[in-house]
């Protein structure tokens, strides 16, 4: 079972081991007798507090943890180029047009273990409106073709399922691509739009993410987007972005982390995280993240240390089988509704445990502020390190009062 996440505001997380959690929800009925009848009335108007209780001790690190792999994003569903348009492929008359102007796309991007190598390894995946052998080599060349396709979501289908079975060099060794990348697939940042614009339904896997497996920074890189005809140009482009979110894990002493969490007293809320959505709930449909704001990038301080630092919200792991479709035990993260008619039942929450998003072109963990289902967003109230030496070991308490809305210096 994973630790239990808390989550900071750049997206980093202090992960945590509790012995004991506590969640406290109280609910402000009011009630009063009626003189003469001998009756009770209670006036429920949907107020209630909650607050969240973690305990546990601190320990060193056997191994090291924290680590993550370098990610990218392809996502159909989204206009990845400069122009105004919601969508790339509302440019054309046709999905045949579109195929048309696929043809020839190339993407190039290595992986860390090609990076680590350095041997000039890479790999394209080059989409083709027809057949074509693919290559195995130092510029390895995975060819993907979309001559079947009717749509940006059968076309992430057949990018994602290509990539699977492809095999490329990794430090002069063929290596099937499954052992060395996570390809995973979700719902397109576009996908309302999707459906409205090519018809029909099940436009659920338009954002494809390619993770290394390889854990490390070295795997940051710019990827390359281009076509191979000659003096060709791709202009009408769904999202690529580059690689990134790579980080080395680390290994740390119990002190270590008690001094990481003494770090977090002059923490900076840096404005404002307010959605309408965790407001309105299930009555008006908002888009997760469109009308959110953080007000600390309108102030320009969300690159302070102070704020990035900053506590949006803790992540509890728990083990799930009402909404396995699998009829297998998933991983899920504890979930607090908020707003009118808003459902977090144990078969509706279907979120995977720490999922990420796609912000600015850089995949990173959602700020559960400004994005429901992701975690419990809330804010720190108290954390009480405490040192016990009969036993030789640092215990920590924190407590955390969940909210929706916040408004902060």
């Amino acid at each position: 079972m994973p630790r239990i996440q808390m989550i900071h505001r750049d997206s980093t997380v202090t992960e945590l081991d509790a012995d004991r959690i506590t969640f406290n929800v109280q609910r402000e009925v009011t009630h009063y007798p009626i003189a003469i009848i001998n009756t009770r009335v209670g006036l429920d108007l949907n107020q209630s507090q909650v607050g969240i209780a973690v305990s546990g001790i601190f320990t060193d690190d056997t191994d090291a943890t924290g680590g993550a792999g370098s990610s990218m994003t392809i996502d159909t569903s989204i206009n990845g180029s400069q122009s105004l348009q919601a969508t790339w492929y509302e440019l054309y008359a046709s999905w045949n047009a579109v195929k048309s102007d696929l043809d020839g796309v190339s993407i190039r991007f290595q992986t860390t273990g090609q990076i680590n190598a350095n041997l000039g390894e890479d790999i394209t995946l080059q989409l083709k409106n027809g057949s074509g052998s693919s290559t195995v080599a130092t510029n390895s060349i995975i060819v993907i073709n979309i001559s079947s396709t009717t749509s940006s979501d059968s076309l992430a289908d057949t990018i994602a399922s290509a990539i699977n079975s492809a095999s490329v060099k990794v430090n002069t060794a063929t290596t099937g691509c499954s052992s060395i990348l996570t390809v995973t697939q979700a719902s397109g940042q576009m996908e309302t739009l999707s459906q409205d614009a090519q018809g029909g339904s099940g436009f659920n896997g338009e954002r494809i993410t390619i993770k290394n497996t390889v854990e490390g920074a070295n795997g940051d890189h710019v990827v390359t987007v281009s076509k191979d005809d000659a003096g060709a140009t791709w202009s009408n482009q769904f999202l690529v972005t580059s690689m990134s979110g790579g980080a080395s894990s680390q290994k740390k002493t119990m002190e270590d982390k008690v001094q990481d969490l003494l770090n977090l007293t002059n923490m900076s809320a840096g404005g404002a995280l307010v959605s309408p959505n965790a407001i309105a709930g299930s009555v008006i449909d908002i888009p997760d993240g469109v009308s959110s704001k953080d007000a600390s990038r309108f102030l320009r301080v969300d690159q302070m240390k102070t704020v990035k630092k900053y506590v949006v919200g803790v992540r509890i792991p728990y083990e799930s089988l009402a909404s396995s479709s699998s009829g297998s035990k998933v991983l899920r993260q504890y979930l607090i509704p908020s707003g009118v008619g808003t459902d977090f039942s144990s078969e509706e929450n279907n979120r995977a445990f720490d999922p990420t998003t796609v912000v600015n072109n850089e995949t990173i963990r959602p700020n559960p502020f400004l994005e429901q289902g992701v975690a419990i967003p809330a804010v720190l109230k108290s954390y009480n390190p405490t040192f016990n030496a009969g036993d030789g070991y640092w215990g920590y308490e924190l407590e955390f009062a969940a909210v929706e809305q916040l408004v902060g210096i």
